[in-house]
């Protein structure tokens, strides 16, 4: 990881820099409309608020301190977006909403906070990616993210199946390394 979360923040306030911007977007957006989702928006409801909370970052990245948890900002921002279209929702007299994702039972407050460590930690998987040998991050990648038996992956890879568990725990311990250095990092103080 190259940049830290601050450095990201300091930025994006510089409208000119698209790579920034980019890179935010890249991180951000699909945390918003995955929490929006589980708030029981539809796909194209969710991307509407994402956009939303984009446009509103935009409009007030400048004026965030530092002082402030950026975490924090960005769920009071989403949550206001989310609580704000349930209440038109609310009004409208055709039940076309809904999603049969969503959780039930689980808090705001709860979601976001897994929301937002699944959206690192994902962050942190793509960005060791380049650190390892293709077929070790195969392996890692099939039996860890899409949940293939590690018979399939053995065939598949020509690799034995004690091959498997060392690439998966090799390539879990980095991802937990770069997710400690990036809370760090990024929050200082592990938040």
């Amino acid at each position: 990881m190259t940049r830290t979360r601050s450095s990201l923040l300091e930025g994006v306030r510089n409208f000119d820099d698209a790579d920034q911007w980019a890179a935010f977007d890249r991180i951000y957006r699909p945390l918003l409309v995955r929490y929006a989702r589980q708030q029981g928006l539809n796909r194209g409801e969710a991307e509407e608020i994402a956009q939303q909370c984009l446009e509103i970052i935009v409009r007030n990245i400048r004026g965030f301190r530092r002082r402030r948890s950026f975490r924090a900002w960005l769920r009071r921002i989403v949550q206001l977006k989310v609580y704000q279209h349930l209440r038109r929702r609310a009004r409208d007299p055709l039940p076309l909403h809904g999603d049969p994702e969503a959780v039930q039972g689980v808090s705001p407050a709860e979601e976001w906070e897994r929301q937002w460590t699944r959206t690192h930690l994902m962050y942190c998987v793509a960005s060791v990616k380049g650190d390892f040998a293709p077929h070790t991050y195969r392996a890692f990648e099939l039996y860890v993210l899409q949940s293939v038996p590690v018979e399939q992956i053995t065939q598949a890879l020509g690799m034995t199946r004690g091959q498997v568990y060392v690439a998966k725990a090799r390539v879990m311990r980095r991802v937990r390394e770069r997710f400690a250095e990036m809370l760090e990092t990024w929050y200082g103080d592990g938040k």
